[in-house]
């Protein structure tokens, strides 16, 4: 498995091509900053907020499997215990459910880790 960063356009949305997911997660407060990777045919969205470090996966045809989501982490957060984080699997229902809106990808994971003042600097 390879994890690639992708390069970012100028005009790119958070708020365009996930738009419920960023409702759902930030509501009206900022984003520090983000970037894009694919790992394979699921698309890997790192979220910075300033409270906060969000890893949104999707994949639009298939359920993501637990070994990607484990590449993700090691590759991502390779100094954090997985026990420590909150990872949502069931975040696609939970946010379908609360925004009562249908959301276009077949499955979608979430990875929250809280961030520290020093995990900030």
């Amino acid at each position: 498995m390879k994890l690639i960063e992708n390069p970012i356009r100028l005009n790119f949305s958070l708020h365009k091509s996930l738009p419920y997911t960023m409702r759902y997660l930030y509501g009206k407060s900022n984003v520090k900053t983000f970037r894009l990777y694919t790992l394979g045919s699921v698309h890997v969205y790192s979220i910075e907020a300033f409270d906060k470090l969000d890893i949104v996966m999707t994949h639009e045809h298939r359920n993501i499997k637990q070994t990607e989501v484990d590449f993700v982490l090691s590759k991502l957060l390779p100094n954090d215990d997985p026990q420590a984080l909150k990872i949502s699997h069931s975040a696609k229902a939970e946010i379908e459910g609360d925004l009562h809106k249908k959301i276009r990808v077949k499955d979608l994971v979430i990875i929250e880790k809280p961030l520290t003042s020093a995990d900030a600097s």
